[in-house]
C-alpha cells in the first residue's frame, strides 16, 4: 500500500511538473490583453471597461502566482529542479531585492532595512536564491503590523558558509505553528494569520531550494515577538 501511495504521489508530481506550459500560456494571454485594455494602449476605452480590465489583470496575476507555487513544489517533489550555479555579487542582489519591496513596506508603514557589511562573491543559482529572498522577505512584511520593522542581515560563518537572516517584529509563531508553516499547503490557523491569503507553499519551496544548495532554512520565532 505504501509503494502504491508513493507511486501515486510521484505520478501526481510528474503530471503537475509537466503542466507548466499548458497552464501558464492561456493565463499570460489573459493578462496581456487585460493589461492592454487597462492601460488603453490601443486608444481610449470606457472608464467602466478600464476598471473591469484592471480587476481581471489583478485577479489573473494572483492566479498565476498560485499556479507558479503549485508547479514549483511539484517540480521539487519530482526532482526536476536543476541548479544553474554562477558566481555573483550577493550584496548587489540583496540590495536589489530589498529595494523592490520599498513601496510595499512604505504602504504598510513597516521600516525595511539591512545590515550587510562586506560580502565576497558567492556561487549559487542566482534566480532560485532570489526566489527564496523574495518569499521570506514578503512573508516578514505580510505578517508585521504597521510601526514594526523587517531587517535583512548577511555574513560569512565558520567553514566558509553563508548565513542570510530576515528578522521582523511581526505576529510570530509557536513551535507547533512553525512545523505547520514548513509543511507543503500548511497554513497557520491562528486568529491573526487567518486574514492572509496564500497557498502555504512559500516557506516549503524556500526550504527545498536551500536544501538543493546544500544549505537549509531555519525558523526561530515567538508569538507577538517576531
Amino acid at each position: 500500500a505504501k509503494e502504491q501511495a508513493d507511486e501515486a504521489n510521484r505520478a501526481k508530481s510528474n503530471f503537475l511538473a509537466t503542466m507548466s506550459h499548458e497552464l501558464r500560456t492561456p493565463l499570460n494571454a489573459i493578462l496581456g490583453f487585460a493589461e492592454i485594455i487597462k492601460d488603453q494602449v490601443m486608444g481610449p476605452a470606457p472608464a467602466q471597461y478600464v476598471g473591469y480590465a484592471g480587476d481581471i489583470f489583478s485577479s489573473g496575476r494572483h492566479l498565476l502566482d498560485l499556479v507558479d507555487d503549485i508547479l514549483d513544489i511539484a517540480k521539487l517533489e519530482a526532482g526536476k529542479v536543476e541548479l544553474h550555479e554562477t558566481e555573483f555579487d550577493l550584496q548587489e542582489q540583496l540590495a536589489e531585492v530589498i529595494a523592490s519591496f520599498g513601496q510595499q513596506a512604505a504602504a504598510a508603514e513597516v521600516a525595511l532595512g539591512s545590515k550587510l557589511g562586506h560580502l565576497p562573491p558567492v556561487r549559487a543559482d542566482r534566480r532560485l536564491l532570489k526566489q527564496v529572498l523574495l518569499n521570506v522577505i514578503s512573508n516578514a512584511l505580510k505578517f508585521t503590523p504597521g510601526g514594526g520593522s523587517v531587517t535583512v542581515t548577511a555574513a560569512r560563518t565558520a567553514g566558509r558558509s553563508l548565513e542570510i537572516a530576515v528578522s521582523d517584529t511581526g505576529i510570530g509563531m509557536t513551535r507547533g505553528e512553525i512545523v505547520i508553516a514548513q509543511t507543503p499547503f500548511g497554513q497557520v490557523n491562528s486568529q491573526l494569520a487567518r486574514g492572509f491569503k496564500g497557498t502555504g507553499l512559500g516557506l516549503p519551496i524556500s526550504q527545498s531550494l536551500m536544501q538543493l544548495h546544500g544549505g537549509d532554512l531555519v525558523i526561530e520565532s515567538r508569538p507577538a515577538v517576531g
